[in-house]
């Protein structure tokens, strides 16, 4: 063999064993890491509610899952329903659809995923964009329409890839979960506006969302946790704060009956 076709094979042979090597220096977990979400239903999954008295609907939950760092900070929303994320609510008679607003249904993620976090910030405006909009349609090739989606009818679970670039270390995953209309003894649907029980009218959430939480490592091994209620957000949606006493809330407690995410 001629000396200057030995060193172009001897050339090619490092490359390919220099590209191996980079392969095998990139963990496979950290390219296919995921959070899985398991959600087990609760005995007030499903709320029913008539409409002029007459038209009984039955609703699930609203609801967001997020992830935030150790120091409280937004990172990213892993699953947000559909109607909260676009405003899509239903019309009532004399609405126009794309003028609904009802900020109740998940304050607390609602001013949460603004701060931006990890995820392009289009991603957040391009659902926002919708909301003015009399047909709020997200393309389904779309980043957006991986987190959206709506409430399935009964418990579930659901994966969210984890960012290649997201740093290993301890994360707290957030849920809101929230019905509408869902009225008790201590949040009346005909409460005044400047009540602190007001939770947005007629068409309000009636008793407020629910926040749960878990504190997780994510790193190259798989961990786990099972979420708990710890607060609940502003009945009106005024605020993003996290309220603690929950012993006016009844059934709101119940829609869910438990939440484990783990590190895949």
């Amino acid at each position: 063999m001629k000396p200057q076709k030995a060193v172009i094979l001897f050339s090619i042979f490092c490359l390919i064993g220099l590209f191996f090597l980079a392969q095998r220096a990139i963990p496979q977990s950290d390219q296919n890491r995921k959070l899985v979400v398991s959600v087990k239903t609760g005995a007030h999954w499903q709320h029913s509610f008539r409409i002029m008295g007459l038209i009984k609907v039955t609703n699930q939950p609203q609801m967001a899952f997020w992830l935030e760092d150790a120091e409280g900070d937004y990172v990213a929303t892993m699953y947000v329903t559909h109607r909260t994320a676009l405003q899509d609510w239903r019309s009532s008679p004399g609405e126009k659809k794309e003028n609904i607003r009802r900020p109740s249904s998940l304050p607390v993620w609602i001013h949460q995923h603004q701060s931006g976090g990890l995820i392009d910030k289009s991603t957040c405006s391009s659902c926002h964009d919708l909301h003015d909009a009399k047909e709020k349609v997200i393309d389904p090739n779309s980043e957006l329409a991986t987190i959206t989606g709506a409430t399935p009818k009964t418990g579930f679970t659901r994966a969210w890839q984890i960012p290649p670039d997201l740093k290993p270390g301890k994360y707290f995953i957030k849920a809101e979960i929230n019905h509408s209309k869902d009225f008790n003894d201590s949040f009346k649907e005909d409460a005044a506006e400047n009540d602190s029980n007001y939770s947005g009218g007629k068409w309000g959430s009636g008793q407020p969302s629910v926040v749960w939480q878990g504190e997780l490592q994510i790193s190259d091994k798989p961990s786990s946790c099972w979420l708990k209620k710890i607060s609940h957000g502003h009945p009106a949606g005024k605020d993003g704060n996290f309220y603690s006493d929950l012993n006016a809330l009844d059934s709101a407690l119940d829609i869910v009956e438990s939440i484990e995410v783990k590190v895949e």
